[in-house]
């Protein structure tokens, strides 16, 4: 007979894994992506919707955390796997990712200071810096649906989005790092500079010892697995790497996604890329929609409701979380040679927050920084600002492709008519 916790499991798996088919079905009937319909199902069976209305909490947030890290490891496992990892780190993909931190924190950090309330914060200026710091890293995993979604993972525009990402992300951790210092009353350059440094190191070393030795050693155990009958071997062994990579990615301070995404990357160039596709793609179609559905589980907007002038500041931080991403990172763009619509669709899809972002709000919130009135107002932006740019990434690509098209086909008719 089954233990308790592990009915719980079961229960609340078939029920996530119902609902959100029945979001991805409702969703798609207005023509947008699938991760919209799993976050605002997310808010509606969270403490905004159901919760406060009917007193009904029916998951258990451990096992929505642990499923939801799961669907993220997946995710960017399988984009990696779309990914050549030497197009990644670009003085390219750094500008764009400099260009996407530093605008959205000084902008953040400005209207935190001057809109919301005295007294919603212990210190009015500690509290800017980590809404500023909120607004910086994107979400690798919900550009990146996106992007598979229309079949782009394979253009230029799609490796500086999430190159790009994974640079954004460094740097927003860095920047954390440096508020949580302050917030403490001091700031430790030795502290951010280890963190600097074991980040490079990491990336640089896991580079390293997964294309001498990690794919050597899958690529063996697959061909040897497969003249006993073994189909899988090198799948199994190639998701134990990932495995190890996002672990070893959050014990030095960065996300795990960062190692996982960075593990796919290095079976990219390999024969067996497409099968690690399918089966990464099986098991991504189960956990990544609860990733999503997670971010909205998290939004609690009665929270909020007692301080009605923290919904003007909600807005103008949406407005300028929106305006700073897509213009920080646009502007670089352009100036690295892309063309306008291609800066556009890279401004938009660096825009999407997610886990980084809850990560920052809630270490205010546990630092004592924030109170759950302001935490759950600026998890609302953090959600808004996911949500939103979805279809206007969708659309910028489109021009894309459009634009590839176009070129393709003049460069086919010019060579016609020189032949």
């Amino acid at each position: 007979m089954a233990a308790a916790g592990t009915e719980a499991l079961f229960q609340q798996l078939a029920l996530l894994l119902a609902l959100a088919t029945l979001s991805h079905f409702t969703i798609k009937r207005f023509h947008q992506p699938t991760i919209v319909g799993e976050i605002a199902l997310g808010i509606v069976l969270g403490p905004s919707v159901l919760g406060f209305y009917f007193q009904i909490f029916p998951f258990d947030p451990g096992l929505v955390e642990s499923f939801a890290a799961l669907g993220a490891i997946f995710l960017l496992f399988l984009i990696g796997l779309e990914s050549d990892f030497r197009a990644i780190y670009t003085r390219k993909n750094v500008s764009v990712a400099f260009g996407g931190v530093v605008f959205p924190f000084a902008f953040g950090f400005l209207v935190a200071f001057f809109l919301v309330p005295p007294g919603v914060a212990a210190d009015q200026f500690v509290m800017a810096l980590f809404v500023g710091a909120t607004l910086t890293a994107t979400s690798t995993a919900i550009a990146a649906s996106v992007l598979l979604d229309l079949g782009l993972m394979k253009e230029d525009v799609a490796q500086t989005i999430m190159g790009a990402a994974i640079v954004d992300d460094i740097l927003g951790l860095l920047v954390l790092s440096i508020v949580v210092g302050m917030s403490r009353g001091v700031v430790d350059p030795v502290s951010i500079a280890i963190l600097t440094v074991t980040a490079l190191a990491f990336l640089v070393v896991g580079i390293a010892v997964g294309i001498f030795f990690f794919r050597r050693v899958v690529v063996r155990i697959q061909v040897e697995g497969m003249k006993l009958g073994l189909k899988h071997g090198g799948f199994i062994i190639a998701m134990s790497v990932a495995f190890l990579y996002a672990f070893v990615s959050e014990s030095i301070g960065l996300s795990a996604i960062i190692g996982a995404f960075l593990a796919g990357s290095l079976f990219s160039t390999t024969p067996l890329r497409e099968d690690f596709t399918e089966g990464a793609g099986y098991l991504g179609a189960v956990f990544t929609p609860i990733f999503f559905i997670s971010l909205g589980l998290q939004v609690n907007l009665p929270a909020a409701a007692g301080v009605p002038e923290l919904f003007l500041f909600a807005i103008v931080l949406t407005v300028a979380a929106i305006l700073t991403k897509v213009v920080g990172c646009a502007i670089p763009a352009i100036l690295s040679h892309m063309t306008k619509n291609e800066s556009v669709a890279v401004g938009w899809g660096m825009t999407p927050r997610g886990e980084v972002g809850l990560i920052v709000a809630l270490t205010a919130l546990t630092a004592g920084v924030i109170d759950n009135a302001l935490f759950s107002i600026v998890v609302v932006v953090m959600i808004v600002v996911s949500v939103l740019p979805a279809p206007f990434l969708k659309r910028a690509l489109v021009a894309v492709d459009d634009e590839r098209r176009r070129m393709q086909e003049v460069a086919s008719a010019e060579t016609g008519e020189s032949a």
